[in-house]
């Protein structure tokens, strides 16, 4: 009697648990040592490997042990090995394939440096790489080639222009006043200087030559001095008179320019976006009050400290602002970004920045004028937009579900009554005779039927659970032929009940495409239905894959239905829009099918003529769209 007690032991009993979200909790499998997640000693375990040395001594394990739980045990104890050694084997092959580009790379790194310091500044690496401080790395090491090219070509424009300058000045110290520096430079301090002596050479030949003609004009200048100074004085009363004339002008012109500064400041410091002025040093010249709505902070805390800006956006949208801030002052152009920042409150702030060079009439570059406008109320109706589309996706895949839920009940049924088949024949076996080893064969081959059924449990369930999961984005390498056959399965206890010829053309060697698999086999599943449900009983559905070019593969799904009127074509792929009878369909199959495709970089055709059937061709991409 104890043994036959202790057989059955259930471990929330023993131990008194109460931890219903355990997975062991009431179940009929009392191998609780199997189960993952379960929440023995106030605690959450893992797998099986995971917690073994806690549950090789646990009663329980020892009471439920038999043949049965020692296979079970050590199966899914083979399958967690095989699974933590594929694991590490990735893991191994990731840090080598990472060691190897690293000591590439630091090798191209140093080589350059050595040419740049043996006076090379034309060398440059390319900065590709899966590993971004190498990118960062091999772009510090351009920058510094390319800065040092720049020095390296102005010092020779400067030898060269401060030679001649002294060449030119040791002539005219021998008294040669007709040279002059000649030559142009891109150098404005250079240009500068050579218009600055040659200036000072011709003022000095001047001073000579009135020097020589002053003695003579010293005379001249006596005899008319009293006559000029009636007609100076005359002049000054003239000029007395204009100059009084330009006091009213100008008094004139300023009152204009305090009306026209004041038109200014009233439109940009009521404006509602926040508006300031960088100069190409980067102090901010000018700051609109809006600012401080938007952020918090006044306007005289970012003229005080130009870089608050880059201290209040987040850190994740700090890359982002400095690369297009150093872009901004060193390019000219029109430029927009968007990011975030944290307000003085400690909120977060969604900012779309738009700026632009600011010129005098010269075209000289005076800095950056910039635009900040608040966006967070739209981001937050984008997000809640992107939520409804995601819902109703979901929606519509549970739709589905609830389409196959049939098919799969019965397709798990069949294999469930040969489990219990050959079970019941295995407890006869084992009551009618102790003799064991004359029936050992049969008994085997028992026992390898109840497997085969059990997998194709699996199989199928691990279908339903794959269709159903999430609709997030997922993209990966796909064989577009396996998935079509996969959604095939889902439906082929239906299209054999109507008697549905089924024909699949699929080309052997179609590429394989990176696309996302869950989101695909949902517009096959939606097309496929709306075949079968457009066919009758007897009738006709081909499926066909093929290469359409280099970038794109099609896959065919045509029918022998009635076909589509030619009014209703134009419209079959907008929302809600069926032509099913009422509760047999919600018209979002074909327009969330468009959508997928879609957003994955493909397109969807539809050819059909009334009483010969309809085809869908889709288009889909080898390489995803996206990058």
């Amino acid at each position: 009697m104890r043994d036959k007690k202790m057989s059955t032991m259930k471990c929330w009993e023993i131990f008194q648990c109460n931890k219903q979200a355990c997975p062991a909790y009431g179940s009929k499998d009392l191998k609780c040592w199997l189960f993952s997640g379960t929440h023995c000693r106030e605690a959450i375990q893992g797998k099986f490997l995971e917690k073994m040395e806690m549950c090789l001594d646990c009663e329980v394990l020892i009471a439920n042990r038999d043949s049965n739980a020692i296979k079970a045990t050590l199966n899914v104890v083979n399958k967690q090995f095989k699974e933590f050694v594929r694991i590490i084997g990735e893991r191994d092959n990731e840090l080598e394939c990472m060691s190897m580009e690293l000591a590439i790379s630091l090798s191209e790194v140093f080589e350059g440096l050595k040419k740049i310091a043996s006076g090379d500044p034309e060398v440059r690496l390319d900065e590709r790489s899966d590993i971004e401080l190498i990118s960062k790395l091999k772009h510090f090491v351009n920058i510094t080639a390319q800065e040092i090219g720049g020095i390296v070509d102005q010092s020779h424009e400067f030898a060269i222009v401060l030679a001649e300058l002294f060449d030119v000045l040791h002539k005219v110290s021998k008294g040669d006043l007709l040279t002059r520096v000649t030559g142009e430079s891109q150098v404005e301090l250079l240009e500068s200087l050579k218009t600055v002596t040659n200036e000072t050479i011709e003022s000095i030949s001047k001073e000579i030559t009135k020097r020589e003609r002053a003695e003579t004009d010293l005379k001249k200048a006596y005899d008319k001095l009293e006559h000029r100074v009636e007609e100076r004085t005359a002049e000054l009363k003239l000029i007395n008179e204009q100059l009084w004339h330009e006091i009213v002008q100008r008094k004139k012109v300023e009152e204009e320019l305090r009306e026209a500064e004041l038109r200014y400041r009233t439109v940009a410091d009521f404006t509602n976006d926040w508006e300031y002025w960088e100069a190409p040093e980067g102090k901010l010249r000018y700051v609109s009050p809006s600012c401080e709505r938007i952020t918090g902070y006044k306007a005289e805390q970012f003229i005080e400290n130009p870089g608050l800006i880059s201290e209040i956006t987040l850190p994740e949208d700090n890359s982002i602002w400095k690369s297009h801030h150093h872009d901004a002052l060193h390019s000219l152009g029109h430029r927009d970004i968007v990011f975030r920042i944290r307000r003085q409150d400690g909120q977060i702030c969604w900012i779309e920045h738009v700026c632009q060079p600011v010129t005098d009439n010269k075209g000289t570059f005076l800095g950056v004028r910039a635009s900040n406008r608040d966006i967070s109320m739209r981001k937050r109706a984008e997000d809640a937009l992107r939520k409804s589309e995601h819902l109703l996706l979901q929606a519509h895949k549970m739709e589905a579900l609830g389409r196959m839920a049939a098919g799969v009940a019965h397709e798990i049924n069949n294999p469930l009554a040969i489990i219990n088949e050959k079970a019941g024949l295995m407890q006869d076996f084992l009551e009618m005779s102790g003799d064991f080893e004359q029936k050992r064969e049969k008994f085997i081959g028992l026992i390898h039927g109840i497997f085969e059924s059990v997998n194709r449990c699996r199989t199928i369930t691990h279908r339903l659970l794959g269709f159903s999961r999430r609709i997030d984005v997922t993209f990966e390498v796909i064989n577009l032929n396996d998935t079509i056959r996969e959604v095939l399965a889902f439906i082929e206890k239906e299209i054999l009940y109507r008697n549905i010829r089924l024909e699949l053309h699929l080309r052997e060697d179609l590429p394989k495409v990176f696309s996302d698999k869950g989101q695909l086999q949902q517009v096959f599943l939606n097309i496929v239905n709306n075949a079968v449900d457009a066919v009758e009983k007897g009738g006709f559905i081909e499926v066909q894959t093929d290469v359409k070019n280099e970038d794109f593969v099609t896959v065919l799904i045509k029918d022998n239905g009635p076909g589509i009127p030619q009014n209703i074509l134009n419209h079959i792929f907008e929302p809600f829009y069926t032509t099913k009878e009422k509760g047999k369909g919600t018209g979002l199959g074909l327009s969330i099918s468009y959508g997928i495709i879609q957003k994955l970089g493909g397109s969807i055709l539809v050819q059909s003529e009334e009483q010969k059937g309809t085809s869908f061709i889709v288009e889909i991409p080898i390489k995803a769209m996206n990058g």
